[in-house]
């Protein structure tokens, strides 16, 4: 029996509350967990032989559940996916603004974003040789990033808080909220648990996906954290899961309204600013008037 209900009861609240997106709640701002991950460790300090010894307290790879303020930690989480989509992400330095296209269930189009382009700038399709395209272009899709965004419900297998104190683990399950993964090794391990749920005939809502978080590092020395998942267990169907897929689709669909938004107001700028320099144009020269 699906538990997400039994988590809205307890909170004295629907579902559609606590995604904060409730239609009671008129121009709500969708307000709900994120499930992210550690790149860095955590040091602390712990008493050894009665003298204190910094070390790592969470490590890299472990998973971060946002909560608001709250930052809960988990070196393994169990995710029941309810949906899944793609999208275009950059981080834009100057800004400190994270710039992003529309959420698709491909990548395949055009993708307005929230810059007042498409695609964040990249080019539309499969690019076969990267080496003929001119370093401006190269430049541009080095720094967009494919994501996949799952939207589900997550359980941490072992809750501790930012100095490695367990929690009780029960206060952090079926916990809805979004996690963005960006990383090609992590995709491709959630992509193998996806192709085995259809190969199973079933539907990803079906099940549970195992992830456990494990540190990798790149010729620099810098390290990273990953995702290896597996399959977990199987979940029966219930009545609930309808109006939970159901707040997750209108969550998907106000956050591409916002970036619908931002792409409108900034195509827009664009254009006024084109019409202006015309308008200068017209007024710093002389026309001769043909009749």
């Amino acid at each position: 029996m699906s538990t997400e209900l039994a988590i809205a009861n307890e909170r004295g609240q629907s579902m559609a509350e606590l995604m904060g997106v409730s239609a009671s709640s008129g121009e709500a701002t969708p307000s709900i967990a994120r499930v992210g991950m550690l790149h860095q460790p955590i040091m602390g300090e712990v008493d050894f032989n009665g003298k204190m010894i910094k070390t790592e307290v969470v490590s890299v790879g472990a998973f971060i559940l946002n909560m608001g303020e709250e930052k809960i930690y988990s070196n393994g989480i169990t995710f029941r996916v309810f949906a899944q989509r793609q999208q275009w992400q950059r981080w834009n330095s100057e800004t400190e603004e994270m710039e992003k296209s529309v959420q698709s269930t491909s990548l395949n189009g055009d993708l307005k974003d929230s810059i007042g382009g498409l695609n964040l700038g990249r080019p539309t399709g499969y690019i076969e040789d990267f080496n003929s395209l001119d370093e401006a272009t190269k430049r541009v899709m080095r720094s967009v990033k494919r994501v996949t965004v799952y939207y589900g419900t997550v359980t941490l297998d072992a809750p501790m808080s930012s100095d490695g104190t367990p929690l009780n683990a029960a206060d952090y399950k079926d916990i809805p909220c979004i996690m963005d993964v960006k990383n090609r090794d992590s995709l491709k391990s959630i992509n193998a648990v996806m192709g085995a749920f259809k190969k199973k005939n079933m539907l990803p809502i079906m099940g549970t996906v195992k992830m456990e978080g494990i540190e990798d590092s790149i010729p620099t020395g810098a390290k990273f954290g990953k995702i290896v998942a597996s399959m977990g267990d199987k979940v029966e169907l219930a009545e609930s899961d309808n109006d939970t897929l159901k707040d997750f689709i209108e969550l998907i669909e106000y956050s591409n309204g916002k970036i619908l938004d931002l792409y409108n107001e900034r195509a827009n700028k664009e254009l006024s600013s084109s019409d202006a320099a015309m308008v200068d144009d017209i007024l710093n020269n002389d026309y001769i008037e043909v009749e």
